[in-house]
């Protein structure tokens, strides 16, 4: 270690002013880890350096001075200008532990320079590798209980976010017996790195209340349609052309003779209506539309059909029943096609990530709404594992982009999902790690529920707000944020061993194999 100043007056237990020798002053750059040795009372601390300012006792702001008129003057004492800087202390070193400072280092106390690992011998424990201190080389572990209380990756493009969690989805996946599923927002981060267990969403089967949605944004015409006719119709479709012919008959029985009461003026009562439906529980739905999308069951020409018969059924006008046969045979023909890609129940890719340990889901095939049908839908299902074994689930779920997904307003369902696992999936080992160039969009029960943070620079000043409200900052200005390289980032919270944000350089995880073309 090199010694590079000293303690100066009105040092506090959390700061302390340093005078910097003119021989040091190359070698001092801010968040550079130090070495307090306070002689006089036997107690070294551990700090970084803030606020480094270089100042001239000739040259102040409140004064004028006769070099403003004469500058050949400032030639002359060109040696006078001085550094000083602020250390901001972590702790106190006791043997090979940090603990938290009781009382300030006296002035005048040798401050060192730590500038590799060996200066340093402290025990920071065990944990996932991710990065080491910028420049001193220190490893700064995260602990692994921080995987169950919750992490955020914020920074904006460019800023290695994707490499970070890279990061610690390898170092789970070694080091831990927990199983990740990642959801890859734009399907380039991390599907390239795990081709083998990665599945794309549009291969996901989807319930009919979202293939309902998909087909509404399709043909444009209004919910209240869409509602009233088409989710009825899509059951019946898939009953039918899935092939359970007792179901298929009922439901058509049923509405067989609603039309016919329609066509004479009565028509069946509402309750009449509800005790004569036939129960059709949501596994066995799921399961006969993957086996219409196994069948490349899907076609809009027999899907209109379908609409057209239950829609008039349902008393719908004729005018009506057209514009929903019409639109969806022109405008709808591409979506209808693409649901027999289906192939994958949640229920059996959760399964598989549990099986296999890691899942990555693509859902850069499929649009916003139906990505955030899907994050919830995998979400629901490992509290449904949950509900019935009572047991952890040992599951990190990696969400990328994710305010897009836990947004204040107009995220539903997944937005949901994501607060409820945030709020209470640390005792059944449910952790997230949420991925994000925007805190501001992050909703508060999101923001109050994350403990661990890594950061980098941010998208806007509002950001660096939000930020400093649910992590303490320990006096990190945005100014410095700005200056901050890619892959480099504060790491902060509970899965810090120090409690301390620390600057990191996220060591490398490498470029993902090419496909040969």
């Amino acid at each position: 270690m090199r010694e590079v100043g000293v303690i100066a007056s009105n040092a506090r237990s959390f700061e302390a002013p340093l005078l910097i020798y003119k021989e040091a002053e190359p070698l001092i750059k801010e968040e550079a880890l130090v070495l307090v040795d306070d002689v006089k009372f036997r107690k070294k601390y551990l700090g970084v350096l803030r606020f480094v300012v270089k100042l001239d006792p000739l040259l102040t702001t409140t004064q004028r001075s006769a070099i403003i008129e004469r500058p050949e003057i400032a030639e002359e004492g060109i040696d006078i200008p001085y550094e000083t800087s602020t250390v901001r202390i972590i702790g106190e070193v006791s043997g090979s532990r940090v603990e938290p400072a009781t009382t300030p280092p006296t002035p005048r106390s040798k401050v060192y320079l730590v500038e590799k690992p060996e200066d340093l011998l402290i025990d920071l424990g065990t944990g996932l590798s991710i990065g080491v201190h910028k420049y001193s080389g220190i490893e700064v572990p995260m602990r692994t209980d921080a995987l169950r209380y919750h992490i955020a990756v914020v920074g904006t493009t460019g800023t290695g976010k994707s490499r970070l969690v890279k990061a610690v989805i390898d170092e789970v996946i070694a080091k831990t017996n927990w199983n990740v599923i990642v959801f890859d927002h734009t399907g380039m981060d991390y599907a390239p790195y795990w081709p083998d267990k990665t599945v794309a969403a549009e291969r996901v089967v989807l319930d009919v209340a979202t293939i309902a949605d998909g087909l509404k944004a399709c043909i444009g015409t209004s919910r209240e349609l869409i509602e009233e006719y088409i989710p009825p119709a899509l059951a019946e479709y898939v009953v039918c052309e899935g092939g359970n012919t007792e179901l298929c008959n009922k439901l058509q029985s049923l509405r067989q003779k609603d039309t016919e009461e329609r066509q004479r003026g009565k028509g069946l009562v509402a309750t009449q209506k509800t005790t004569e439906l036939p129960t059709i529980e949501r596994d066995v739905l799921e399961a006969l539309t993957l086996e219409v999308s196994s069948r490349g069951g899907w076609n809009a020409s027999k899907l209109a059909i379908y609409i057209a018969r239950v829609a008039l059924g349902l008393g719908a006008k004729a005018t009506t029943n057209f514009k929903l046969t019409f639109y969806l045979t022109l405008y709808a023909q591409h979506y209808i096609r693409r649901l027999n890609s289906m192939r994958y129940r949640v229920d059996d890719l959760v399964d598989r990530a549990r099986r296999d340990r890691l899942l990555v889901v693509d859902l850069s095939t499929v649009e916003t709404e139906v990505r955030r049908v899907i994050v919830a839908r995998f979400l629901e299902r490992l509290w449904e594992i949950i509900t019935e074994r009572l047991e952890p689930v040992n599951t990190l779920v990696v969400i990328d982009e994710a305010h897009n997904y836990a947004c204040y307003q107009g995220c539903y369902p997944a937005s949901y999902m994501v607060e409820k696992t945030l709020r209470e999936g640390r005792k059944w080992n449910l952790g997230v790690v949420l991925a994000s160039q925007r805190v501001l969009d992050f909703s508060p029960d999101v923001r109050n529920n994350v403990n661990t943070v890594f950061f980098s620079r941010l998208q806007t000043p509002y950001d660096f707000d939000q930020l400093r409200n649910f992590v303490d900052l320990a006096g990190i200005r945005p100014e410095t944020l700005s200056l901050l390289e890619a892959r480099e980032f504060f790491f902060a919270g509970l899965g810090n061993p120090l409690k301390f944000p620390m600057l990191i350089r996220v060591r490398e995880v490498g470029d993902p194999a090419r496909v040969p073309s």
